[in-house]
């Protein structure tokens, strides 16, 4: 009885992950460029879900650990590129004076440390809610996501075009 109640589960996980991703799909296709970052975020959580294999119980406790650590990387993310582009700027300018730029150097230097040191506790925070094995399938999840984004965005399941293209050979993943 538990080998089927775990079949269900799962399977109903799966559908549920499946239809997220399609629905996603659907709206993306009617608003294409509007809403990408939306769809990415939607297509990732359905995606570690899935991955994770997560419980309703381990869903309602992992999703707001998750979303907290991803609004600090954003927001460091935002202070690397703000500090970036205000050192960009003060080099195209002819009135920078050297430590004005030196400044904005030592500042775009501190935001990088920090977009570093922004992650260090993360497992922490993960293996509070989640068994360490999950924890490991997420960092793999978000890696395999990364990969497959980037993969999609090239054209094709190897980079090389879309697969469905005519002469397309598929060729060694890399």
């Amino acid at each position: 009885m538990n080998f089927i109640n775990s079949f269900i589960m799962k399977t109903l996980r799966l559908f549920a992950a499946m239809t997220a991703i399609t629905l996603f799909s659907m709206s993306a296709t009617a608003q294409p460029k509007k809403n990408w970052k939306e769809r990415i975020q939607s297509e990732k959580i359905a995606f570690i879900t899935m991955e994770l294999d997560l419980t309703p119980e381990e869903a309602q406790v992992f999703w707001p650990v998750y979303n907290q650590i991803e609004k600090n990387r954003g927001e460091s993310q935002k202070a690397v590129m703000a500090s970036y582009r205000a050192l960009l700027e003060a080099l195209k300018s002819d009135t920078a004076t050297e430590k004005e730029i030196d400044k904005l150097l030592d500042e775009y230097l501190a935001a990088k440390l920090a977009q570093k040191n922004v992650g260090k506790d993360d497992v922490t925070k993960f293996r509070k809610v989640l068994p360490g094995k999950k924890v490991a399938k997420l960092y793999v999840a978000e890696e395999k996501f990364r990969r497959n984004h980037l993969r999609n965005m090239k054209g094709g399941h190897n980079g090389h075009g879309h697969a469905n293209a005519p002469g397309h050979k598929p060729g060694p993943r890399k």
